[in-house]
């Protein structure tokens, strides 16, 4: 049984500008950009998780197609632009052409704790043309797709998959699920991982009981962490600082001399400065988006808050639409 899959990622915004400031007059269901699947969370990313996910059921190479314009299902919108939609349309068939017997079709910007070999072998054994996964507030924009019903498209295929969907068989997902619409979902997502209450799990040693360790990551002889916490690849932990509970610093920041920095989350390629005190806040760059107030704060003096790229960011030379490898699997 040969299995292909297409994967959109959402989102694609730097993420200093997944900040906002918060408004009285926003309303309440508003729904904002989801979260850049190519930025870590606990040191994987959405992307690499959900490869993961798929070579577990035995996808080996997953198509991975870039909508910059932001898709929000996991087909193409009609008013997509002609070269999204001429790369999906291309991409489809270059999966049918490889022989594959189902095809997943994901948009990837949710975290949800699906099993996608359950969806396959449910999808199997309904023998439905279509799955489609859905949580009870709605899809995840998640299917699998008979594909020999594709073949005598004619490249159209998005208009063939849009007359299956009457046809699909749903597949009733009731577990954790967290739609990242603003930062306190990414916060809220970063406490449930690292507390155990779902399944996203750190990529690191755990060196002690709740504490967890990427490759590379720098400590201080002389710093405190203490559980549960995650230390990114490459991250520096300078002298006297503290890293209290619910923390986690991702990959290739630096947190200067005798700070503190307590459930927070301090997002890839970050600098904080010396002597801060910094709690339960998102920061990312000059960015610092502070949960107990509500409010986001843009600090320009570099020295407190700032970047700490490394021009080699496993991401930052992605700009193609369609690519063949991930550089990192959960």
């Amino acid at each position: 049984m040969r299995i292909g899959s297409i994967l959109t990622l959402a989102g694609g915004q730097p993420s200093e500008n997944y900040f906002r400031a918060v408004s009285p007059s926003d309303k309440p269901d508003k729904k904002y950009p989801a979260w850049d699947p190519l930025l870590d969370i606990l040191g994987s990313s959405l992307l690499a998780r959900s490869v993961a996910k798929l070579k577990d059921v035995g996808v080996s190479s997953p198509i991975i197609l870039r909508d910059r314009a932001g898709a929000n299902h996991f087909l193409p919108l009609r008013t997509a632009k002609t070269a999204f939609l001429s790369q999906w349309e291309a991409a489809v068939g270059e999966a049918l052409h490889s022989g594959v017997e189902h095809l997943f079709l994901l948009r990837v910007g949710v975290y949800s704790a699906v099993d996608f070999a359950e969806v396959l072998d449910s999808h199997i054994q309904s023998g439905a043309a279509m799955t489609q996964v859905y949580a009870p507030d709605g899809s995840l924009d998640l299917a699998v797709v008979e594909a020999s019903l594709l073949k005598s498209s004619d490249g159209a295929y998005r208009k063939k998959l849009s007359a299956l969907i009457p046809q699909q068989a749903r597949f009733e997902f009731e577990g954790y699920v967290n739609r990242l619409t603003g930062v306190r979902d990414l916060f809220q997502l970063v406490q449930d991982g690292l507390y155990g209450r779902c399944a996203l799990r750190p990529i690191g040693n755990e060196v002690q009981q709740g504490i967890w360790l990427a490759e590379g990551a720098d400590i201080d002889s002389t710093a405190a962490i203490s559980a549960p916490a995650f230390i990114g690849a490459g991250t520096q932990i300078a002298a006297s600082c503290t890293i209290a509970g619910g923390c986690s610093i991702e990959r290739n920041c630096k947190i200067d001399y005798a700070t503190l920095v307590q459930e927070s989350c301090v997002l890839q390629d970050s600098y904080v400065g010396v002597a801060l005190d910094v709690r339960r806040a998102v920061v990312s760059g000059h960015k610092m988006f502070t949960l107990t107030r509500n409010t986001e704060i843009r600090i320009s003096d570099h020295r407190l808050l700032g970047t700490n790229a490394k021009p080699n960011s496993w991401f930052a030379g992605l700009s193609s639409w369609m690519s063949r490898e991930v550089q990192q699997a959960d």
